[in-house]
């Protein structure tokens, strides 16, 4: 990335958390606030958000146990403890009225947030989640997390593991992903920056409700080769909603904002009126 397109780090104490989020943009534009996934972190908006800080100040969360934000010494990971974290971080900033957008677990974050916070809520982006309790996708990404390591061997083995999740992400992409969700340890191997006690305590509950009260404008982003938000399920969130628009990012899995960007920028254009 561009040195002119690098982020401004920020720190602010949340539920008794150092929370770290990144800042790009006029701070006196619209707001704009990111949540990224399960075990990712904010850097994972790295090249949507300078795209996005044309019109936005673009905001994106660490979440506690994700990326450089402090671990819960309580291991406190459960949903409402992230959806709380959204309200006390916007309280803390002072993010009066915003758009939210959230990938994953992320996303689920948001729509609980929206519907519990519905004044503070321009515009909700949803990127490729569901609110059943039960995926078999999410479970078997869910074995395999538990079973795979917390460190890497090298930079490259750590790319290699990305590169399985998202095959059709650029090299630069998945490279800049690799070193900014890990930090090196001493002979050159790489840990997630992650608390891994947040596998455990993660909860796929039944979010239906949460979904059917949301009252701003939706936009719903699918890859369309993801296995874990499928057609039938993204066409049911659609007509279970209030306003609503679905649309499928072509060549784009689960991660599709990093395997379709440009047809994800494109979709965001209309919808967050983009320059």
């Amino acid at each position: 990335m561009a040195n002119h397109d690098a982020p401004r780090d920020g720190y602010v104490h949340v539920n008794g958390l150092r929370l770290h989020y990144l800042d790009w943009g006029n701070p006196q534009a619209p707001l704009l606030l990111l949540i990224h996934g399960l075990q990712d972190c904010a850097r994972s908006f790295d090249f949507a958000a300078p795209y996005l800080a044309k019109k936005f100040r673009v905001l994106a969360l660490d979440h506690r146990g994700h990326g450089d934000s402090q671990w819960s010494r309580d291991a406190a990971y459960k949903y409402t403890d992230y959806v709380n974290e959204v309200a006390a971080f916007a309280d803390a900033l002072g993010l009066r009225r915003f758009f939210l957008m959230g990938h994953s677990a992320g996303g689920r974050d948001a729509f609980g947030y929206a519907a519990m916070h519905p004044e503070r809520v321009e515009g909700l982006v949803i990127i490729d989640i569901d609110p059943d309790p039960v995926n078999p996708d999410t479970s078997r990404m869910f074995r395999r997390y538990l079973t795979e390591p917390d460190e890497w061997p090298s930079l490259a083995a750590v790319v290699e593991r990305l590169r399985s999740r998202e095959p059709n992400a650029p090299e630069e992409v998945l490279e800049h992903h690799a070193l900014h969700m890990t930090r090196e340890l001493p002979g050159g191997r790489r840990q997630w920056k992650r608390d891994r006690a947040l596998l455990y305590a993660y909860e796929r509950l039944d979010l239906w409700g949460y979904w059917r009260s949301v009252t701003c404008p939706v936009l719903l982003l699918r890859g369309a080769l993801s296995g874990l938000l499928t057609i039938e399920l993204a066409s049911k969130m659609q007509q279970e909603a209030r306003s609503c628009k679905l649309v499928e990012l072509p060549d784009g899995r689960h991660w599709c904002y990093d395997e379709s960007l440009d047809a994800f920028l494109a979709a965001l254009k209309g919808f967050l009126a983009l320059p």
